[in-house]
């Protein structure tokens, strides 16, 4: 009787172990892309050729009614601002 009841109790530490890791992989990606999308409405991002922010080279604007704007490149010198939109 002790060798089913510890295969249980195996098998549900196996189950739970496999579920939470589930759970934590598959929750890694969904609610980052909620929150990155979150952090962007309402924001225009601008976007410019050098840290110098000398020339905008494109301009990105998230809506916090969910419309999105955008024209030109994406660069790592960025000044982010809140939206009128």
């Amino acid at each position: 009787m002790k060798t089913a009841s510890r295969l249980v109790n195996s098998l549900t530490r196996i189950t739970l172990a496999a579920a939470l890791a589930f759970a934590l992989g598959a929750g890694a990606f969904v609610p980052a892309a909620r929150m990155h999308a979150a952090t962007k409405s309402g924001h225009e991002f601008i976007y410019y050729n050098n840290a110098a922010h000398q020339t905008v080279v494109g301009v990105y604007v998230y809506c916090s009614d969910g419309q999105f704007i955008h024209w030109g490149t994406i660069s790592p010198y960025d000044v982010i601002e809140p939206s009128d939109c």
